[in-house]
């Protein structure tokens, strides 16, 4: 038994222990707390990166599109164009009435003696 007693058992350094970088294992306290910010930032900065490129590629290219187009745009050219070719089926067959043409011209004329007669005034 003597021999036993003469064996003691290695005795764990208390500062090795404490210090858990040395022993290997992660630091887990405020591990969220130190990387939402950082994770903020890089979130926020692809965001506005993201819809810049948006605005200046994709945006920007429709409204220039759309103001091209309608420079050159002409309703009523197209309008003739979709009713002759067949589009609106509520107009086939329907001819404009004769006195709807008569009316008109009577209307022009009205305009007319009344824009003179204004002129002759002053």
């Amino acid at each position: 038994m003597a021999s036993s007693a003469t064996t003691a058992l290695p005795v764990k350094d208390t500062a090795k222990v404490a210090g858990s970088s040395s022993s290997g294992r992660p630091t887990l306290k405020n591990l969220t707390r130190a990387r939402v910010p950082r994770a903020g930032v890089i979130g926020v900065s692809i965001a506005v990166v993201s819809a810049l490129t948006w605005k200046i590629l994709i945006s920007d290219q429709h409204k220039r599109n759309i103001s091209s187009f309608y420079k050159t745009y002409d309703p009523e050219r197209d309008y003739a164009r979709m009713k002759s070719a067949g589009v609106f089926k509520s107009l086939q067959g329907r001819e404009r009435p004769e006195w709807l043409s008569e009316y008109e011209s009577q209307l022009d004329d009205a305009i007319a003696s009344l824009r003179t007669s204004v002129t002759r005034k002053w």
